[in-house]
């Protein structure tokens, strides 16, 4: 699956102005949604670049390969879906933290998710484009599952926002909510939540992130009318549509492609800190 997106940013005092005319746009009521974000990356490290390239050779000179690049490791989430009166409860009574108990995909809180670094911005496009991945995960302790399959948790985080579906395009204001900074360092995701007055936006500002997104399950499929070289696949279809949106909110909120790279999920290569050799003469103790 790929995902078309657009991104603006709203002051928190035009929140409640723009979730109006959001709601007047999309002519729907908006969708309270509040979601909890498990991090996770794998339990082994990414390898220095370009090490793929330094592990001998051969000398059979007269026989040509295909050099085996190097995998990417990324970053991936569990998704769970709460809503405010989830963290109002008492412990006992609160939703299981990391256990699922959907009998359906509906019926799921739990989604595995996965997103790659975006494309290239397309100058003709004007939006970004990305692969995803995301399984709804219907039973079971989904944190013991992430670790038997060689990830480790690296962090949480809440997402507070509401939702409209305007056409083709699920557009979600928001902003991330975070628990203040912990004395130490979790290995483990929370086993009970917090409560909600206690988390503070992630911006010191209390910024809303206006998301449209447009997803796509065939982003290479072609029209059943093609007529004109340019064709009308899927791809294009959903850029026009983004765009005529971006013309439609103009002067209300800026809808730009930030820098891909400002969403890369890629674990970045930490180089080891070796000892400096002593000098001659130095006490080493």
């Amino acid at each position: 699956m790929h995902e078309l997106l657009l991104y603006g940013q709203v002051p928190e005092s035009r929140h409640e102005q723009l979730l109006k005319i959001l709601a007047g746009v999309a002519a729907m009521q908006p969708r309270h949604v509040v979601e909890r974000h498990l991090v996770y990356k794998p339990q082994r490290e990414p390898e220095e670049p370009g090490a793929h390239l330094r592990r001998g050779g051969t000398q059979n000179v007269g026989v040509k390969f295909k050099q085996v690049g190097q995998k990417d490791l990324y970053f991936t989430q569990l998704v769970q879906r709460l809503s405010v009166e989830d963290f109002n409860k008492s412990e006992t009574n609160q939703p299981g933290l990391v256990i699922a108990d959907g009998e359906s995909a509906p019926e799921s809180k739990w989604t595995f998710e996965f997103q790659d670094v975006p494309q290239p911005v397309n100058e003709n496009h004007g939006v970004l484009d990305r692969m995803t991945h995301s399984t709804e995960v219907l039973s079971g302790n989904v944190h013991e599952y992430m670790a038997q399959i060689g990830n480790q948790f690296v962090s949480e985080y809440y997402q507070d926002g509401h939702l409209f579906v305007h056409d083709n395009i699920v557009l979600l204001l928001h902003r991330v909510l975070a628990e203040p900074a912990p004395a130490t360092t979790q290995s483990t995701p929370k086993e009970r939540l917090p409560s909600f007055d206690s988390l503070k936006p992630l911006d010191s500002q209390g910024t809303y992130v206006l998301e449209a997104k447009i997803r796509l399950h065939d982003r290479d499929r072609k029209g059943a009318n093609e007529k004109d070289a340019k064709g009308t696949d899927v791809m294009s279809k959903g850029v026009e549509e983004l765009r005529r949106f971006k013309n439609q909110m103009k002067g209300c909120v800026d809808l730009t492609t930030p820098d891909r790279l400002l969403l890369d999920t890629r674990v970045k290569y930490k180089p080891k800190t070796l000892a400096q050799p002593a000098r001659p003469g130095q006490v080493v103790r």
